[in-house]
């Protein structure tokens, strides 16, 4: 029987249909930039930079905490008593409290953001990463006038319950590892110490500390597995409600929204027990986020690492784990952290030297040594942290247990670190040249799994190739 014109022999779309999808696209991004165009215009805080003035607005987002000064986001509503409009971000003192939906009144000097030099050399582009946020100006060394409390709001309620379960992990670990366990858990990485940054970065354990895929496919498993004895339809509705509020409390960051999308979507094929292409997956979700605010892909290198890595677990993870050693197949989770890490280094590598210029030579072996941890430490953590708010002796046995993996993780990072050759800095060139290397990587990558992934034998993967829980659930429940 001939094949439907709307369809190849496969029954996939067809390149008439993908031209379509892409003129729609760009159609609908072309409008969304003339939305933005518009927005920026009406920015009339900028007409206040380099003068010091009464700036009063909404706090937009969940004010970020710091050693020495708290960082809040205002939308603006007046400016020296006179109606205006745009987005800042005030740095208060340590002390200050405000919290998301408080209207505030804070006095300082309007300044615009600038480029910094990073410690590698890189020229890091603050204030568009700025300006991907909706964020034009900075006041920083400001000073509350003002702060009327806000009334109950969805995203207040659950800042307030994330800051709680904060406090109560506090009492329960000391430092820094209660920074790493609210890193790991819920993305807060402000309160790590740079030097243990800089040595989770050095390791290329970074994304284990921020909010990545691999942390939200954790939590969306744990979920589902909480949920496992409830209906189905409720199981699978209840779990992508809890997938969203989780998002939200830890306020949605370019990668975060991404991973929760491929999350939802991934949900959405294992209730339906219809495996969908993860290729396709990440092109929705990074489509939808573009069209939603087209100044990440450009600004946000969070966004972009994220994007790469996910697309390299995709399409290079299962060739690179089919042509690892034959001794690994009696440890299949080591041999998939093995696999996932080459192809996150390989496909993530030109963009990771552009943005920060650090080549690590130990990214594999601490990767190994950490990984298959993470799982038990947010657990014990989560679990301890819930305790504590009970009774502190409850918690004794997890936040030991929880404390002794973060310890472990800790001194992998340091140690990995501090060897010889550990790593090498690369002089900074330019973006071009990182975008030539990704044109033939990218083609050789797809064409390496095009019998895998183009032609539908893998499923949604529910963010990274090392939880496949949809693809055991579609094979425990076929069609």
């Amino acid at each position: 029987m001939p094949a439907s014109p709307n369809t190849s022999s496969r029954g996939g779309p067809t390149a008439s249909k993908w031209l379509l999808g892409l003129l729609i696209f760009c159609t609908l991004l072309a409008v969304r930039v003339l939305v933005l165009v518009h927005a920026e215009r009406a920015d009339t805080l900028r007409n206040f930079i380099n003068t010091t003035a009464v700036v009063a607005g909404i706090v937009a987002d969940d004010p970020d905490v710091r050693a020495a000064s708290v960082r809040a986001t205002v939308d603006v509503r007046s400016i020296n008593g006179r109606a205006a409009g745009g987005r800042l971000i005030a740095v208060l003192p340590r002390t200050t409290a405000v919290a998301y939906g408080d209207t505030v009144s804070v006095r300082g000097f309007v300044e615009a953001p600038a480029a910094f030099q990073t410690d590698t050399g890189r020229l890091f582009d603050y204030p568009g990463y700025l300006r991907a946020q909706g964020v034009s100006a900075l006041i920083n060394f400001a000073s509350l006038r003002s702060a009327t409390p806000a009334g109950p709001t969805l995203r207040g309620t659950l800042f307030a319950l994330k800051h709680t379960f904060e406090r109560s992990l506090e009492k329960t670990l000391p430092q820094p590892d209660t920074a790493l366990l609210e890193g790991v858990l819920l993305g807060e990485k402000s309160g790590l110490p740079a030097p243990l940054t800089q040595a989770f970065i050095i390791a290329s354990l970074i994304h284990v500390v921020v909010l990545s895929g691999y942390n939200i496919s954790i939590v969306a498993e744990a979920v589902l597995r909480l949920l496992r004895r409830l209906p189905r339809v409720l199981r699978y509705a209840l779990g992508a409600v809890l997938m969203i509020l989780f998002a939200l409390a830890t306020g949605l960051a370019a990668a975060t929204v991404r991973a929760l999308i491929m999350a939802l979507v991934a949900m959405l094929a294992r209730y339906l027990r219809r495996p969908t292409l993860a290729l396709r997956s990440l092109v929705a979700a990074v489509g939808a986020m573009i069209l939603w605010n087209p100044l990440v892909a450009l600004y946000d290198p969070g966004f972009v690492l994220s994007v790469l890595a996910t697309f390299g677990l995709i399409v290079l993870a299962p060739a690179v784990e089919a042509h690892l050693p034959r001794v690994l197949q009696r440890a299949p989770q080591v041999r998939s952290i093995v696999a996932s890490t080459i192809a996150v280094q390989i496909f993530v590598l030109p963009a990771l030297l552009y943005f920060t210029g650090v080549l690590s030579f130990v990214a594999l072996p601490a990767n190994i040594l950490v990984l298959p941890l993470v799982p038990f430490a947010m657990l014990m953590g989560f679990v301890a942290g819930l305790l504590n708010m009970l009774n502190p002796i409850l918690a004794l046995v997890p936040a030991l247990l929880g404390d002794a993996v973060l310890k472990w993780m800790m001194f992998v990072a340091h140690a990995a670190g501090a060897l010889p050759l550990s790593h090498v800095t690369v002089p900074a060139f330019p973006a071009w040249v990182a975008m030539l290397v990704y044109l033939p990587l990218s083609v050789l990558a797809l064409v390496i799994s095009r019998s895998k992934i183009l032609r539908g034998g893998v499923g949604v993967v529910f963010i990274s190739p090392e939880r496949r829980v949809l693809q055991s659930d579609s094979q425990q429940h076929p069609n």
